[in-house]
């Protein structure tokens, strides 16, 4: 059963209590409480006797006479839900998720309507309780509602409070419970953790009238951690908007998962927070070892390296090594809030040059939009594309641009709606990826005052209405949930929106340009993309090509390096100008203009040297000698550009690999050998294939 494989997937491997986590979730199987053994007087589980024990021995309840139950109510939980508003809003939309996802796994059978899911704080307060109006009143008696208390004090045996007093995932099955009239229920619950060791509260999901085995909890209970998991991911990254999100894994294809750690580093490069699977990730025993350090100490980059990656390459997925020779995969998500990075103070005795924010030796932040044309360059792909364009954008027909990261779909976008008669109305840019799923729905569509609890007073536009008159550019479209594509084409087809809480459409009058890196007709082939929505998108495709397919390459960075240097004359080195045109170019556009930015900030005399170009491109190819190339400004002549450097990818692939079998294929040994970091041997091992060697 594909729910049941959660549970082994990977989820609690790299848990702090990992091992334990899994191994309680897979005695499940046991099913040592079957109803063949007398009642309440079943073999149970040492964690179950170890409760049973507490209840009775500590807090002296009696499994006949329950205690009532105890309540904090009116402005008390209110102060309370207020304080752990984030929290509960995150929690509030993943339960609405998982509630469907449980009804589905049990199909059309009566176990759909007998499901309660509780959501409660560290002290077993019941935040919210979510299931069916059916089961909404026996849920009420069951004192299974907002404010009640549910730790084992108050609440005997059960899934919230034992969870919470052992924090690691319990399955509480019938007569587990201490209280008989709880010996019906079922509960599979999680534990949710905050940044730095916090734990946050618990979610729960109780079948109030059980009558499956203790193996039939095994798809619950993974489903529970698994959303347990996503709140977790939802809570840290908006907990810490201002600052860079790095996600790291073993394994690349679980980088952006909800398997994936979580690391919060700030504009110093300094790691504010992390998350709980981070330690035992990283050789840790607690987080105390790893917030505040600097993240070079911990993997092999420099904190330089790492903003350009947020900068050039966001959320693309790349090789790291961290630890002694350990390595693993990792994709930086940018700040939401970004404050301006700062320089370090200068020591004392060398100067007294204040701190000054890096921005200031960058390009305004605020630009004019470039043109179609600017774009277009002397590029014929690109000239198509502006002409196609052209004909279309006045009309009521949207565009999808293609093209791999980098390859400036946003300016495009932004140009159309400059040429278009709609220049005057907003230009709405939103992206599909990097917003979390639970949180697309309200941001695309808005949302009414009292939707659910944590919502704005007076509610929400969503960016579909913010963008009434003018357009909506969605990017990384590919990523849009499936669940969310219906009322995409809804208001596509019909020109309407339904904000969340409202049953009243609102017309909106937009143009949509969509773009994506993606394979679309593979995702429809797949079923992860709709088709009916991927036709409606699909007026004009029009495809950006890389930066290194570009005919007019070599103007294309003379022309980002003017930008760039605000109209300062600059020159390249031979050796540096042949640099740049032996690059690949991975992040393309992006990745240019960011490293011209660097290099001018460390030119001397407006000239830039090889050496100050990073070291993955400044290595692409082997040094000229100055008279294979002039010296000259880049705003040299038309049709004197340097020849591309010969291809020596395939030469460049045989020195690695043998150097790799020389050093018996030691990352270290052979990085020294090569003369380059270990970060860089990877990146380059990744990009030639080599990876699937290491074993």
């Amino acid at each position: 059963m594909a729910h049941a494989n959660m549970a082994g997937s990977g989820l609690f491997d790299h848990r702090t209590t990992s091992s334990e986590d899994l191994a309680n979730i897979n005695l499940a199987n046991k099913d040592l409480a079957n109803a063949a053994a007398p009642a309440r007087h079943v073999l149970r589980e040492a964690y179950i006797e170890a409760a049973w024990q507490r209840c009775r021995d500590d807090y002296g309840l009696d499994p006949h006479q329950p205690p009532p139950g105890e309540h904090i109510g009116g402005a008390a939980l209110k102060q309370l839900r207020e304080e752990l508003g984030l929290f509960e809003r995150v929690g509030r939309a993943e339960m609405n998720r998982l509630l469907s996802q449980i009804s589905h796994q049990v199909g059309a059978s009566d176990a759909a309507s007998r499901y309660v899911l509780m959501l409660t704080d560290a002290t077993g307060t019941i935040l919210d309780a979510f299931t069916d109006n059916a089961n909404a009143e026996c849920a009420r008696t069951a004192n299974m509602a907002p404010g009640f208390l549910w730790d084992e004090r108050h609440g005997g045996v059960n899934g919230p409070g034992t969870c919470l007093h052992d924090r690691r995932s319990r399955v509480v099955h019938r007569d587990d419970h201490y209280f008989i009239r709880n010996s019906r229920m079922t509960c599979s619950a999680a534990p949710i953790w905050g940044s730095n060791g916090a734990l946050l509260g618990v979610l729960d999901a109780t079948c109030l009238n059980c009558d499956d085995s203790r193996a039939s909890q095994v798809p619950t209970i993974a489903l529970v951690s698994m959303s347990a998991r996503i709140i977790e991911q939802l809570h840290f990254t908006h907990s810490f908007r201002d600052c860079m999100i790095l996600r790291f894994h073993e394994r690349p294809e679980l980088v952006g998962l909800p398997y994936d750690s979580l690391l919060a580093i700030d504009e110093q490069g300094q790691i504010r927070a992390v998350d709980s699977t981070v330690p035992a990730q990283l050789g840790k025993e607690t987080h105390t070892q790893l917030v505040g350090h600097s993240v070079a100490e911990l993997f092999d980059i420099s904190t330089d390296r790492l903003f350009e990656h947020a900068e050039t390459q966001p959320f693309a997925i790349w090789p790291i090594a961290h630890g002694a020779d350990r390595h693993g995969y990792a994709s930086i998500w940018p700040a939401k809030h970004a404050r301006a990075r700062t320089r370090p103070r200068t020591p004392s005795g060398m100067g007294a040059e204040k701190a000054m924010p890096l921005r200031s030796l960058a390009r305004p932040r605020h630009k004019p939009v470039p043109t179609l044309a600017a774009l277009a360059g002397a590029d014929p792909v690109m000239a198509e594309n502006v002409w196609r364009a052209e004909r279309v954008m006045d009309r009521d027909i949207n565009i999808l641009l293609l093209g791999e990261t980098g390859t400036g779909k946003d300016s495009f976008a932004r140009a159309i709606h400059q040429a278009s008669a709609r220049s005057d109305d907003p230009f709405i840019a939103m992206s599909c990826a990097a917003i979390p799923e639970q949180l697309i729905e309200s941001e695309l569509f808005g949302y009414e005052a009292g939707a659910f609890t944590g919502a704005r007073t007076g509610g929400m536009r969503g960016k579909a209405l913010a963008a009434h008159g003018g357009t909506l550019f969605l990017d990384e479209i590919g990523d849009m949930p499936l669940s969310i594509q219906a009322r995409l084409l809804r208001l596509l087809e019909e020109k309407e929106i339904v904000p969340l809480g409202s049953s009243t459409p609102i017309p909106v009058d937009i143009r949509v340009v969509s773009a994506t890196h993606r394979d679309l007709d593979a995702l429809v082939a797949r079923g992860e993309f709709r088709m009916d929505l991927f036709f409606r998108l699909n007026g004009v495709t029009l495809t950006m090509p890389s930066l290194r397919a570009r005919a007019d390459r070599a103007a294309l960075i003379e022309q980002i390096c003017r930008d760039e240097s605000a109209g300062t004359p600059m020159s390249f080195a031979p050796d540096a100008w042949q640099a740049m045109l032996a690059h690949d170019w991975p992040g393309n556009i992006r990745e240019l203009r960011n490293t011209l930015r660097t290099a001018i900030a460390f030119a001397e005399g407006g000239r830039i040297e090889r050496t100050h170009l990073p070291r993955l491109i400044a290595g692409a190819a082997p040094p000229v000698a100055p008279a294979a190339l002039p010296d000259r400004p880049h705003n040299h002549p038309p049709g004197s550009s340097a020849p591309d450097a010969p291809g020596g990818n395939a030469d460049e692939r045989t020195q690695i690999a043998l150097a790799l079998d020389q050093q018996h294929w030691r990352i270290a040994a052979t990085a020294t050998a090569l003369g380059i970091s270990r970060n860089t041997l990877y990146r380059k091992m990744h990009r030639f294939g080599l990876m699937k060697d290491l074993q």
